[in-house]
């Protein structure tokens, strides 16, 4: 029963994510030419608020997905679903992940939280990351954090 409450207020939340998008799709379509210019300024806001609320569902998607087996019932499958729909919404407004392992560390879009012993040529290269990062349109919303050999 617990489940079905969690998934519930889940959907509960995209389902509101949603509606907010909508609702300002609606209204931007009543602004003059003229307000072009703060409308663009609203719609960075308003992207920018929904995605301060995707990307921890996504980064706890990421780690359900990862550690259950797809096929164990329905409510994975609904799950995996949605996390699919958020995908596709990163997509349609260019945002990208950060979290490519064995790159070398780039302190523009990296935080390094911790360091790992390792031979000479390894050094400065990422060895794991514990929480992925996120750019949109070549603007960093949120530094990955990582962790480099030393």
């Amino acid at each position: 029963m617990e489940k079905d409450f969690s998934l519930v207020k889940f959907l509960e939340r995209i389902v509101l994510l949603e509606e907010k998008f909508c609702f300002f799709l609606y209204e931007s379509k009543k602004i003059k030419k003229s307000d072009f210019k703060d409308l663009n300024y609203l719609q960075e806001l308003l992207i920018n608020e929904i995605l301060s609320e995707l990307i921890p569902i996504t980064d706890s998607m990421e780690i359900f997905v990862k550690n259950f087996n797809i096929n164990q019932n329905k409510e994975i499958e609904i799950l995996v679903l949605i996390f699919k729909l958020i995908k596709k919404f990163y997509i349609r407004f260019n945002i990208k992940q950060i979290s490519k392992i064995g790159v070398y560390f780039d302190p523009e879009i990296h935080e390094a939280i911790g360091m790992f012993p390792s031979s000479e040529n390894k050094k400065g290269i990422i060895k794991d990351i514990l929480q992925n990062g996120y750019v949109r349109n070549n603007v960093l919303i949120r530094p990955a954090l990582v962790v480099i050999y030393n």
